[in-house]
């Protein structure tokens, strides 16, 4: 009798998240990404970060910039979101993980203390067309003493078809200019 209650119950559980299962290859009505497309698109997406790669060579000609201040170099250099992309991640990328569109920067050869190593890349999902990448880093605390950092996280979407990066959104900011410091006098 036990086995048949245990075999019962297995039976309903399977049953209950069998539309879970089928909501993960296809999670958006008219989504039609099955599992293996989902990470080939995260996989685009992940390569953009990798140091060394050519990333130019994974944007399409038809790529849309939402990062305003790429939005605005770009329309300031009169040049389209692609050939803006070209002319800021043109030839091979140098340095680490961080310095993708949202313009996180990465650490370079800095004098003086340096923020804690950590893994950069900490989250990446993907829904249809879609990845978000979800990046760890650490931040000098203006307010504190030089070697105080904090963690933040930033994220960079974007828009993969046919294995090219067609679109871009992030967090950034156009922020104000610095206040001039010794002005007034």
């Amino acid at each position: 009798m036990v086995t048949k209650v245990s075999t019962g119950l297995a039976a309903a559980l399977m049953l209950m998240t069998a539309p879970v299962f089928a909501q993960t290859a296809a999670p958006t009505p008219g989504c039609t990404a099955t599992p293996a497309q989902l990470e080939a698109n995260k996989k685009v997406a992940m390569e953009f970060f990798r140091p060394g790669v050519d990333r130019v060579a994974l944007a399409d000609p038809t790529y849309k910039q939402h990062n305003p201040a790429f939005i605005k170099g770009g329309r300031e250099a009169k040049l389209s979101d692609y050939e803006y992309f070209k002319s800021r991640f043109g030839g091979p990328r140098a340095g680490g993980p961080g310095g993708g569109p949202a313009g996180g920067g990465g650490r370079g050869a800095a004098e003086g203390p340096q923020p804690p190593a950590g893994n950069p890349l900490e989250i990446v999902m993907a829904e249809c067309d879609l990845v978000t990448v979800i990046h760890k880093n650490n931040r000098q605390d203006p307010t504190a003493a030089p070697g105080t950092f904090y963690e933040v996280f930033t994220f960079d979407t974007f828009r993969v078809r046919n294995g090219k990066l067609v679109e871009h959104w992030d967090g950034a900011v156009i922020n104000p200019p610095a206040a001039a410091a010794g002005r007034g006098n």
